[in-house]
């Protein structure tokens, strides 16, 4: 293999690892709370209850819990009842019509109408049509009482169902936690992304290069999920009570995740473009301007994480503004300057993310 496709793989093996880590870190306490609301679950409908084979319970917990923070009441209590009442379905109607094919699909299409009518929520609706998918297609033999099965398994799905929602009301998620560490990530990963490219730069190795483009290209899975934790932080705000009064927070997270996004697309650019620009005095200035500006959205990853104003950030990128001349190089530069010209519209995204307004962030650049 050679050394050029060698270090490119290792470096995307890395960044993989590194992104796979940032997850489980996310998701470990989140994880932890709902594995233990399984188990908790299960004793209850065993022991409590007295169920042979309470398999339900666990089930239901984990699918209101799930591995994010986000948690609302609301959101776990209509999947709970999607779930109890999905597998009530599904058990009455294999008792009574049998199971195969057909008595799958007018189950599920009168289950999910009937939840539809119930509730607005989507998770009650398809939680409710999953159970009772399964339950009807369930061979007659596992409906045996002595497998837990005949008419109340629906009840297991309950116990969980409430535990989840027990969980839900003794530690109410924040809905900014999930937002902020997602934002948090996304500017890491644009940090690491303008480094390499301006490591490039400096290199003029085509190795080097290749692997600012592939981290800027591996960086879509992270800002694809702070679009998703960002979504349904700002939804959760809307319904939750208690998190109403962080939507404006929330809010300018969801636009600063806008900048973030469209900054990345433009350092993208310039690493694509980094592989035809011949090696000047140019491309050492725009490597420099590169690494500052990666030193700036260090900062302002720092500020959303910890829910301050990014004013260290902003000033950065106002020096960095004012030093972004293409004319500045010189005529012999023309590469050079094109980057800083694509640099010049990432400049004046991330000091609008930074707490400038639009005027502001254009102003701070000098005229061309």
């Amino acid at each position: 293999m050679p050394s050029t496709t060698r270090e490119l793989t290792r470096a995307t093996f890395e960044t993989w690892l590194r992104q796979g880590v940032g997850r489980v870190r996310r998701a470990l306490w989140p994880v932890t709370i709902a594995a233990l609301a399984c188990v908790l679950a299960h004793w209850v409908a065993h022991i409590v209850f007295g169920h042979p084979y309470p398999f339900f319970a666990p089930v239901a917990a984990w699918a209101c819990l799930g591995f994010t923070h986000e948690r609302s009441v609301r959101r776990v209590a209509e999947t709970g009842l999607g779930l109890s009442f999905g597998i009530w379905a599904g058990e009455y109607f294999g008792m009574t019509f049998g199971h195969g094919p057909l008595q799958i699909g007018v189950a599920v299409f009168l289950s999910v109408l009937i939840a539809r009518f119930v509730g607005s929520g989507a998770p009650l609706a398809t939680h409710t049509g999953t159970q009772t998918a399964v339950l009807v297609g369930l061979p007659a033999g596992l409906m045996s009482p002595v497998l837990g099965g005949g008419f109340g398994r629906w009840s297991d799905a309950l116990v969980g169902a409430l535990v989840a929602v027990l969980v839900a009301l003794i530690m109410p998620s924040d809905s900014r936690r999930a937002a902020r560490a997602s934002a948090r990530a996304a500017c890491r990963e644009l940090t690491e992304t303008l480094r390499l490219t301006a490591h490039g730069l400096r290199t003029g190795s085509e190795s080097d290069q290749d692997i600012a483009m592939s981290r800027g290209r591996a960086s879509e899975s992270v800002l694809e999920e702070w679009r998703v934790t960002s979504s349904e932080s700002l939804t959760t705000a809307q319904i939750a009570a208690t998190a109403r009064r962080h939507r404006a927070e929330l809010a300018q997270i969801e636009h600063v995740r806008v900048l973030v996004d469209r900054a990345m697309r433009s350092v993208r650019v310039i690493a694509r473009r980094a592989s035809w620009t011949p090696q000047s005095e140019g491309t050492q200035q725009v490597a420099d301007l590169l690494e500052r500006l990666a030193d700036a959205v260090t900062e302002l990853g720092t500020a959303l994480s910890l829910g301050t104003e990014p004013k260290v950030a902003l000033r950065l990128i106002r020096e960095i503004g004012a030093d972004a001349v293409p004319g500045a190089l010189g005529e012999r530069s023309w590469h050079a300057q094109a980057l800083i010209l694509v640099l010049r519209s990432a400049i004046v995204d991330l000091a609008e993310a930074s707490g400038a307004t639009e005027r502001e962030a254009r102003d701070l650049l000098p005229p061309l």
